[in-house]
């Protein structure tokens, strides 16, 4: 378990874990050595879920603290993790994302009962070429899991209508 999670439902993150460092991690003043994990929720139930079992049920209290964007796109570029980051209208994949991409292939040859999705994120009113464009960087991102060694059936894709720069990695 990491030492704080955060949440993240429809584009918004949640600090559901580890609300002792949320100063420091607002800040940006964590120590060395503190682990750090965004959990993609499929429903804002899950978030709640998920906070309720990390902190235990808070009466008086409606919602986790929501972390603000930018500090949230901070963590996430410095969080080792799940996801592929791209830069704006890339498709390259940088020397973290192929990191990732070894990491995840590796805990696939590991359990030969998981299977993983490669999700992109989208605004569905976003443009056409927006659209071609996360395709693209889901299809290079599960190009290159099988060329790390993961069976193209172990692989299922996920669209998320959430507009990001990443395509995540999840393990089921």
């Amino acid at each position: 378990m990491a030492d704080i999670t955060l949440a993240e439902f429809n584009g918004c993150v949640w600090l559901v874990g580890g609300e002792a460092l949320i100063d420091d991690l607002l800040a940006n003043t964590l120590p060395p050595g503190i682990s750090i994990e965004v959990v993609p929720c499929e429903h804002k139930s899950d978030v709640h879920r998920l906070w309720h079992a990390l902190c235990g049920e808070r009466p008086g209290f409606g919602n986790p603290w929501v972390i603000h964007p930018a500090v949230a796109d901070r963590i996430r570029r410095k969080a080792p993790g799940n996801a592929v980051l791209f830069a704006d209208w890339s498709a390259a994949i940088d020397e973290a994302g192929q990191v990732v991409i070894a990491d995840m292939a590796a805990r696939c040859a590991a359990d030969d009962t998981m299977r993983i999705d490669v999700v992109d994120f989208l605004d569905p009113g976003a443009p056409k070429s927006a659209a071609d464009l996360a395709r693209l960087r889901a299809q290079l991102v599960e190009e290159a899991l099988i060329a790390a060694g993961v069976a193209a059936a172990r692989i299922g894709r996920a669209t998320r209508p959430v507009p990001d720069q990443r395509i995540e990695i999840v393990m089921r």
